[in-house]
Formats: structure tokens, C-alpha cells, sequence
């Protein structure tokens, strides 16, 4: 009985990590894919932090955080971004082009198929 009630317990956790660990990584797939076709250099890197979700974030901080991205000079003009939400998943990553170090905040769709917009920090 008690060597059962351990293997659950483990199967459950085991469980638990792999679902979190696969949310990590699709979201990190989709960052990745929006640098890519976003960013103006071509060769950088990237670190991310943990994903975590967000219900105070409302419509007009998005679109000042849309206004605010035309005007940095890393990214091309003419992104194309998500439909807005009332709850969103966001990740704060570190890019580094050169010498060069920033850290944004994106804020993704709660499916994390699509970036809703970011903020640089």
C-alpha cells in the first residue's frame, strides 16, 4: 500500500514537471520565432526567465506598449501582433546583441501561440 501511494505521488509530480516544462518551451518557441522575424540583428542570444500570467494588464497599457515598440530602434517597424485578452502569459528575456545587453517583457495570447506585444524594461 505505502509503495503505491509513493508511485502516485511520484507520477503525479513527474506529471506536473513535464506539463510545466512543455508551457517553458512553447513559449520560448514563440519568442524565439518573433525575434526572429522582429529583431533588426541577425545574430544574438537569448535567456528567459520562468513564464507566469497576468490579469493587470489592460487594454490601453498594450497599446502604449505597441506605440512605445515603433519607436525602439532594435525591432523592425510593422510587427504584427496578437488580438488582445483579458488574462496573458508573459516571460521576461535577456538579449544580447554584441556587447549590448537589454531585458524586455513579452506578454503573450493564454494559448502562448502568438505575442500580444513587449515592453522593454
Amino acid at each position: 500500500m505505502h509503495n503505491k501511494i509513493k508511485t502516485i505521488i511520484t507520477f503525479v509530480t513527474m506529471t506536473l514537471v513535464l506539463c510545466s516544462c512543455s508551457k517553458q518551451q512553447k513559449a520560448e518557441s514563440v519568442i524565439n520565432d518573433f525575434l526572429e522575424a522582429n529583431l533588426q540583428a541577425s545574430d544574438y542570444t537569448v535567456s528567459f526567465s520562468d513564464i507566469d500570467s497576468t490579469r493587470y494588464v489592460s487594454d490601453s497599457i498594450v497599446n502604449i506598449m505597441r506605440a512605445e515598440a515603433l519607436k525602439n530602434k532594435m525591432f523592425k517597424k510593422g510587427i504584427k501582433y496578437a488580438g488582445k485578452s483579458k488574462q496573458y502569459i508573459y516571460m521576461r528575456v535577456t538579449i544580447c546583441i554584441d556587447n549590448d545587453t537589454t531585458s524586455h517583457t513579452f506578454y503573450l495570447t493564454p494559448d502562448m501561440n502568438q505575442v500580444v506585444s513587449f515592453k522593454a524594461n
